[in-house]
């Protein structure tokens, strides 16, 4: 690999920020010491989430993109997401707080929480809900943005004979 092309990764990390250092620079030694300590605590795909440059690169390439956000509004998106992982901000809360620190309107922030939540925190929500609920004692409400619901097929355990109706149906009813 050349020098320009480390320089340029670089220079990428340091303008990407992920939600782990967005303000690591600016804690005192207390400070940064017990940060350090929650992040450990978490469950390790919840560190991943907010140590790994992708999730940097969903805030500035996806979400930035996406919705026209300027530096400091990606620097905010970042900080939601690290503490919705830390559940410092309840997840159902995402869209008031985006509203209100990137300045845009409510329809915008939905559909900033709803792309987050559906894209980025999908194979984590549960990890996340398990947080939330031991923090602030409730789940997210209808009206917090979830990720899609994925259609599961029947499970069959296998050597189980299926009750039949007549036909090709399955009657459901009797199980």
């Amino acid at each position: 690999m050349s020098d320009d092309t480390v320089d340029k990764q670089n220079n990428a990390v340091a303008d990407y920020p992920t939600p782990y250092d967005v303000d690591i620079g600016s804690l005192n030694s207390n400070d940064l010491e017990g940060f350090i300590s929650r992040t450990l605590a978490l469950p390790q795909i919840l560190g991943r989430i907010l140590t790994n440059f992708s999730t940097a690169e969903f805030i500035e390439e996806k979400l930035g993109v996406v919705f026209g956000l300027n530096t400091n509004q990606k620097k905010e998106i970042a900080r939601i997401i690290r503490d919705v992982i830390l559940a410092d901000i309840y997840i159902g809360d995402m869209p008031a707080q985006i509203s209100s620190k990137l300045g845009v309107d409510q329809s915008m922030a939905t559909e900033i929480a709803r792309a987050i939540v559906s894209q980025l925190f999908a194979p984590v929500i549960e990890d996340i809900k398990k947080l939330q609920l031991q923090k602030f004692g409730k789940l997210p409400n209808s009206s917090t943005p979830q990720p899609p619901q994925q259609a599961r097929p029947p499970q069959h355990i296998p050597g189980e004979e299926l009750p039949e109706t007549g036909g090709n149906i399955i009657d459901l009813r009797s199980k």
